[in-house]
């Protein structure tokens, strides 16, 4: 009889939370009515990971582990090995632990015991995760980093315009793009207003040429006026400025091949997602936008309508309610994946110089009161809204059938500026 009991004991059902740490992991076990099975801490070594998935299996059949990370080494091993795994935000696990206790105290132990006993309440409420398309999956991670590349290509430029600006004035007057190679090397072979000033129209010929830059007119006359760099006053710490101006082109100089390589991993790995071909049609999605668009656009192909609402929430063009008695209030949505979030909001700018709807949807807004993030973030919402339509239907995006069909629902364009029928948005 003691057999039989124990046996249907180990058919139960259990959840296990985890806190990940650098040197070890917290675990905790419980039960569906969240009693404490187990309680115990793992190593974060390979040997330590396989020693960790047959501790869980002996505490029963785990319907789920709750752990703090998407990306962690440890969530790889378990979906690998078969288990069921709950990303939790850490501001919703701060919350629950805040419920659990009114002095909200913290360590690893408890933190991987609040997951456990919140999971077996609210699985059902929450969403397990599943093992991501591996072409989808690399595409938006180079499509993530590459964007974190140009940031910090950007920040870099700043820096050098900043520098150049204190000591060489007379060198940003030759470019206008500072995020060119072209204008570092420029800086590189003449780092000081005296070597500019004293270098022959034919050695500046000559430099522009190798770039493969055009003697415009214009050019020409930034080479004759040339001699005005030096004129300018020179700081007492000259030198000082000069160095750390030739150490920011030289990072420049070596973080721009990595970015043209991440440019064709891109283009590569665009051709095994099908998205990508969908996403070329959309006006204002470049080489970058329409990859990054298409990864994105990925988690809408089951047809279901809770992901796009789930996609709108993550991407953060979903407003936030906020309501109390007669008190109403929307705000935007800051906790949401940043990197979806500004790759709709770039594409959404792009769009209303490219798509007479989608600048006449802008500027009605505008006219409204909205600021222009605000404008600009509805008019990512209504772009997504069609971006999941696109991919249910497998068809590119074609702008004359959408503003017809604007005009058949008698939507809002027809009472935006230049939207009435016969304007330019015909």
């Amino acid at each position: 009889m003691n057999e039989q009991g124990g046996s249907r004991q180990q058919k139960k059902r259990c959840w296990a939370g985890l806190d990940w740490g650098g040197s070890g992991h917290a675990v905790s076990v419980v039960d569906d009515r969240r009693r404490v099975l187990a309680s115990f801490t793992v190593g974060a070594s390979l040997e330590d990971l396989g020693n960790l998935s047959r501790r869980l299996r002996a505490c029963g059949a785990v319907a789920g582990v709750a752990v703090e990370a998407t990306r962690h080494p440890v969530v790889g091993h378990l979906l690998s090995a078969g288990f069921t795994v709950y990303a939790v935000n850490p501001k919703q696990s701060k919350n629950w632990r805040g419920c659990a206790s009114v002095s909200a105290s913290k360590s690893d132990a408890r933190d991987g015991l609040v997951l456990a006993v919140e999971l077996a309440g609210r699985h059902e409420s929450l969403r397990p995760m599943r093992r991501e398309d591996p072409a989808v999956a690399e595409l938006a991670g180079l499509c993530e980093k590459i964007r974190e590349l140009v940031d910090e290509r950007t920040a870099l430029a700043q820096r050098l315009k900043a520098t150049l600006g204190q000591y060489y004035p007379g060198a940003l007057v030759f470019f206008s793009d500072w995020t060119s190679p072209v204008a570092w090397r420029f800086v590189k072979r003449f780092p000081r207003p005296k070597t500019l000033a004293q270098a022959r129209k034919e050695t500046l010929c000559a430099f522009l040429k190798s770039n493969r830059v055009g003697l415009r007119p214009l050019w020409l006359e930034r080479i004759e006026a040339r001699g005005d760099a030096a004129r300018w006053p020179l700081p007492a710490d000259s030198a000082a400025l000069e160095a750390v101006a030739l150490a920011t082109v030289a990072q420049l100089l070596a973080l721009q091949p990595h970015i043209d390589k991440m440019d064709r991993l891109i283009a590569e790995q665009s051709k095994e997602v099908p998205q990508t071909k969908l996403m070329k049609s959309l006006p204002g999605a470049g080489k970058r936008l329409a990859p990054a668009l298409a990864a994105m656009a990925a988690l809408t192909t089951s047809g279901e309508k809770h992901n796009l609402e789930s996609l709108r929430c993550v991407s953060g063009v979903a407003p936030v309610e906020d309501k109390s008695g007669r008190r109403q209030r929307v705000r935007a949505r800051r906790r949401c994946n940043k990197h979806w979030r500004d790759v709709l909001h770039l594409f959404a700018h792009c769009s209303i110089s490219c798509c007479d709807w989608a600048r006449a949807f802008y500027d009605m807004h505008r006219d409204l009161g909205d600021s222009h993030a605000g404008a600009l973030r509805k008019l990512a919402d209504k772009w997504l809204k069609i971006i999941h339509r696109m991919v249910e239907a497998n068809e590119p995006y074609d702008d004359l059938r959408h503003v017809q069909s604007l005009r058949n629902h008698a939507s809002w364009f027809h009472r935006a500026p230049g939207g009435k029928p016969g304007g330019k948005l015909h």
